[in-house]
């Protein structure tokens, strides 16, 4: 049985609700102590995934084995255990089911990108399993590395145009809507900035997908009170 858009809107908003509940905690754990000279406004897990070479693990990981390194290695196993038995599955329900409950108006661009977001979660698995391995000797080129950054490409870029496609639905309606399209769009450029110079804008990756996150979620709030018209913005 298909879900209806009313349902698919409703198990968006759970999973989205909960992402929010695991970001929020992530924000409330003391900040991980980087071994290197890693910018402190860059997010160590999002300058760990587009590391493109061993000065840039060297900026986190440090250039030697130390005491640091090792408590930095088993932080970083944690967060990708967590990744992928939490946050991968609940973005991909997140955005995924949002993109169900939106497909009425545009199913061809809908199932473009939902195809995306399951690409995404599968990259995003690749990825973590490079990010295992390279935290184990951050001093050499491996294949791992190399592995990374096509792994992390994919990901990002087919988490972010699933998002400029939601805003895009979003504003089908016309008017002041094409603003969230807009957003959503800006957004995804930020990603795809990101991915292409890691040095200068990789620090902007996460801002450029809760974007299109957050534009979601609302939406998902606003269906879940007027069923009506679920997943829109009025």
């Amino acid at each position: 049985m298909p879900f209806t858009p009313t349902i698919a809107t409703r198990i968006s908003l759970v999973a989205g609700l909960l992402l929010l509940a695991l970001v929020v905690y992530s924000a409330l754990m003391p900040p991980m102590v980087m071994c290197g000279g890693l910018d402190p406004h860059y997010q160590p897990i999002v300058a760990f995934e587009l590391a493109r070479s061993v000065s840039d693990l060297h900026a986190i990981f440090g250039s030697g084995a130390s005491t640091c390194r090792e408590a930095l290695v088993q932080q970083f196993t944690v967060i990708n255990m967590a990744d992928d038995l939490m946050f991968i599955p609940l973005y991909g329900i997140f955005i995924g089911f949002f993109l169900v409950a939106m497909r009425a108006r545009n199913p061809r661009l809908a199932h473009i990108g939902i195809a995306m977001v399951i690409i995404a979660c599968l990259a995003d698995y690749v990825e973590n399993a490079c990010l295992f391995r390279i935290a184990q000797n951050p001093d050499v080129e491996s294949y791992s590395l190399t592995l990374l950054a096509w792994a992390t490409g994919v990901k990002w870029i087919f988490l972010a145009v699933p998002g400029a496609i939601a805003g895009v639905l979003l504003a089908s309606g016309g008017g002041w809507r094409w603003i969230i399209a807009g957003l959503t769009i800006a957004g995804a450029l930020i990603v795809a900035l990101a991915i292409f110079h890691p040095s200068s804008f990789g620090r902007f990756a996460a801002n450029g997908v809760t974007i299109s996150w957050v534009v979601m979620l609302f939406a998902n709030i606003t269906g879940v009170i007027r069923p009506n018209q679920a997943a829109r913005i009025e």
